[in-house]
């Protein structure tokens, strides 16, 4: 498929970076941009402990809140850019996060991909079923990989770069649950008005993340093809 840019939205635990996965499977040209997970990259990095402005995002983030919008941005928007011009299709799982990134990323991913080229798809679930996965979620240790799973395959060889998979708690994880009620209200407060942003374009599709990982993926592929392919 041509190189588009398709943006997961939803809740915590909503599923986003395991359709990311899957998707990228499905389309080898496309590339997941785990903004989380860059963030976490970035403020965890040893050669950055001096930096005042990324050891403040470090306290944001492990606080449970969003990190600071213009901060992001230009970090998003360098790699979009970068991945565009390399004739790569992007995946973002949970980004972006405020109206502020909103109305700073659409217009690069406007001009880097094309209007027609973006699809905001939308993973709907109740807050009871988040806190439910979060509870359940492991990850992947390997900071360039990171695939989320669940914590029956701990001990297991992850299914992306084949490292083992945790065992036990993972301390670096655990804050997420910790923060939850903070990461909902931040969710609902900062936002939705970005998701409501991007929705005005009427490039988004709205999909039940209630359903089975495979389910939800068949709905998945099915908007991708009806909208990019």
């Amino acid at each position: 498929m041509e190189k588009a840019a398709i943006l997961l939205m939803g809740l915590p635990g909503a599923g986003k970076g395991t359709q990311a996965f899957r998707i990228m499977e499905r389309f080898p040209n496309f590339v997941h941009f785990d903004t989380g997970g860059e963030i976490y990259r970035r403020i965890t990095d040893p050669s950055y402990e001096n930096d005042p402005v990324v050891q403040e995002q470090n306290e944001l983030y492990f606080a449970g809140k969003l990190n600071d919008p213009k901060w992001v941005s230009e970090l998003v928007g360098e790699r979009i850019s970068f991945y565009s011009e390399a004739e790569k299709g992007i995946i973002f799982s949970g980004s972006p996060r405020t109206l502020f990134e909103s109305k700073q990323i659409a217009p690069i991913l406007f001009k880097s991909y094309g209007r027609d080229r973006v699809l905001v798809l939308v993973l709907g679930i109740a807050q009871e079923t988040a806190l439910s996965r979060s509870l359940n979620r492991l990850v992947c240790t390997n900071k360039t990989c990171r695939y989320p799973t669940t914590k029956d395959m701990a001990g297991k060889p992850c299914p992306t770069c084949s490292q083992v998979l945790p065992e036990g708690e993972q301390a670096e994880e655990a804050w997420k649950t910790e923060q939850i009620e903070t990461r909902f209200n931040e969710y609902q407060e900062r936002t939705v008005p970005a998701l409501e942003y991007l929705l005005s374009f009427e490039i988004a599709e709205m999909i039940d993340g209630e359903l089975s990982q495979e389910e939800v993926s068949a709905r998945v592929f099915e908007a991708v093809k009806r909208r990019l392919a």
